[in-house]
């Protein structure tokens, strides 16, 4: 199998051929319910002799919180997602993988040392109510995340080249996570140092932000898990009890304020991007400042299903680096 993987700090997403996954990137320790009608939905892991529950169920009935430091790479948490990810791909006993694993541009030049060091190799885990599966990662390779928009639009599939002129123009990336919005700028297919770089204001600080004004003014709803407070901040609403609570008051003037700060970032370091044949924009957070983006940069392109397009473009390099070694 050829891999692509994107363990985000808000989702997790994997893709091998025509098939994906994405899921919340919620690890708790695996719990039951005592009478449950959509249990078989539940992502329960076991590996090591330790269980871990993750993905919508675990955000449902769960306890515990996200992880957003960089040092969670490498936990039995991060391996457990990664797990995870491979049983939704796959059902198979037995399988050998090439993978292509995406890190953060900020953290990847300390991360990449450790992924290397613990996937490599031979995996076995267990997903509740299914038999053992035991997995050989044969090669392996590391990418900053945002590369994989250019290796979505260089590649196809099953590896092949199909828009050769990305190895001869200037592209740059809009990569818009969780935690981090990553700007990449690429030349003949090199990432240039000085033009690309990472900042700390992505998606989630919406939602922090409005689980702060629940916390001073529906202090109950505060206790709602990061996604479920994500969900109802894309939604607009929340209810406390049967009474809808509008937070487009509060959601909007705060996405316009980040939206701001990303076009000014961009423009700090790109000016008016037209030294860029195209502006790729990529990341969960380009289904909320998509729009924007392609307002101030004529030549910006949001890529089709964004969130997935960093493990699409790896899945693709994973391929293509299977195909080079044969």
């Amino acid at each position: 199998m050829n891999i692509g993987i994107d363990v985000g700090f808000a989702y997790t997403k994997a893709v091998s051929g025509d098939r994906s996954a994405l899921f919340p990137s919620f690890v708790t320790p695996t719990v039951q319910s005592l009478f449950s009608m959509n249990h078989r939905n539940a992502m329960a892991i076991e590996t090591g002799g330790e269980f871990f529950l993750m993905g919508e169920h675990a955000v449902s009935i769960g306890q515990g919180t996200r992880k957003e430091t960089s040092a969670w790479v490498g936990t039995p948490e991060w391996l457990a997602l990664l797990y995870g990810a491979l049983s939704e791909l796959t059902k198979s006993s037995n399988f050998e993988a090439n993978a292509v694993i995406g890190l953060p541009l900020a953290d990847f030049e300390n991360q990449k040392r450790i992924v290397l060091e613990i996937i490599r190799g031979k995996h076995t885990f267990t997903r509740k109510d299914r038999a053992m599966q035991h997995c050989t990662v044969r090669e392996l390779r590391t990418v900053p995340q945002a590369w994989g928009a250019v290796l979505d639009q260089l590649l196809t599939l099953s590896g092949k080249v199909q828009n050769a002129t990305l190895a001869r123009e200037r592209y740059a990336i809009i990569d818009i996570g969780g935690r981090n919005v990553g700007y990449l700028a690429v030349d003949g297919l090199s990432d240039i140092p000085h033009e690309s770089r990472s900042t700390e204001r992505g998606a989630w600080t919406v939602m922090r932000a409005v689980r702060m004004y629940l916390v001073g003014h529906y202090p109950d709803l505060a206790r709602h898990k990061d996604h479920a407070i994500m969900d109802a901040i894309i939604k607009r609403e929340i209810y406390d009890g049967d009474k809808r609570v509008d937070l487009a008051p509060i959601v909007e003037p705060l996405i316009d304020q980040i939206g701001q700060q990303i076009i000014d970032t961009a423009g700090q370091h790109w000016g008016g991007a037209r030294t860029f044949r195209q502006v790729f924009v990529i990341g969960g957070g380009a289904h909320i400042w998509g729009d924007l983006i392609k307002k101030v940069f004529s030549h910006a392109v949001v890529l089709p299903e964004p969130e997935m397009a960093n493990a699409r473009g790896f899945a693709k390099f994973a391929a293509y680096l299977a195909d080079r070694s044969e």
